[in-house]
């Protein structure tokens, strides 16, 4: 049985320090038993952040995707982990406000980053333009490089690529010079209004991702019980699979996609 003090010696072993913003993606039924339950998973984490830190989680709301923005309320269940939903019924934790992948968060920060997800700066994305737009958690998570856990689970669930790939094509965008072009180009792409008329997206295999960043030495672990943890630190890992999408698409991309890269001048 997992107890708190492992899931903060873990924690701590993986890399996570004192004073530093969190998010942790995970697998409850990875770690086995825990004495304490749910409570003692956050309990640990949060030891481990102490007093200045601050801990969150995705609360994404995926059943019924096409109608997520109809359904949407702040008080609507988080369907990614019995951890995240637990975690936001929690006091003193605050949510943004974002229908499809809004952020739980508590301690020092959690008013700071998870306010006005939606308030300028958006940016491209199959999920809607302010899902990862420049004042969404996840883009404060990047600029702050908040250090990213996986528990239990691979970097298949990494959230953070969506914004990733939205600054990718972002670059890609503003190579082009005419104006005439970079909008035939952007048109071509996947958003939430056309989501299944078949338009591209540049999604990234996110273990494959994985694989590359172990080979830089930017992906950190340590086993709790027979779970394994995973840490990456937000802004140094995404600038370096930024520099991979880049260097070299054909690694990553095939068909339509990477026509539509050759084509910005990718």
């Amino acid at each position: 049985m997992v107890t708190r003090y492992e899931i903060f010696r873990t924690v701590r072993d993986a890399g996570v320090c004192e004073g530093d913003i969190c998010l942790f993606h995970s697998s409850y039924r990875s770690l086995g038993g825990v004495i304490g339950g749910a409570q003692a998973v956050i309990d640990g984490f949060e030891d481990a952040l102490g007093r200045d830190g601050t801990l969150a989680v995705p609360t994404l709301s995926q059943v019924d995707f096409t109608n997520s923005y109809k359904t949407w309320n702040i008080d609507k269940p988080s369907d990614v982990g019995y951890l995240t939903e637990y975690f936001r019924k929690l006091p003193y934790v605050y949510r943004s406000d974002q229908a499809t992948h809004s952020v739980a968060a508590r301690g020092r920060e959690a008013y700071w980053l998870t306010a006005m997800h939606t308030d300028h700066g958006p940016r491209l994305c199959p999920f809607g333009e302010y899902a990862f737009c420049d004042s969404s958690p996840w883009m404060k998570l990047y600029q702050r490089d908040a250090k990213i856990v996986f528990v239990g689970v691979t970097m298949r669930y990494h959230t953070m690529k969506h914004l990733l790939e939205g600054m990718y094509v972002e670059g890609l965008l503003g190579q082009i010079s005419d104006p005439e072009k970079r909008e035939r180009m952007k048109d071509r792409l996947l958003t939430f209004d056309k989501l299944w008329d078949g338009g591209i997206w540049p999604y990234y295999d996110g273990e494959m991702m994985q694989r590359a960043l172990e080979a830089d030495g930017l992906v950190r672990s340590a086993m709790c019980g027979p779970a394994k943890f995973l840490c990456v630190d937000a802004k140094a890992s995404g600038d370096a699979a930024l520099e991979r999408l880049r260097g070299e698409p054909e690694k990553w991309y095939s068909g339509k996609v990477l026509e539509w890269i050759r084509e910005c001048g990718g």
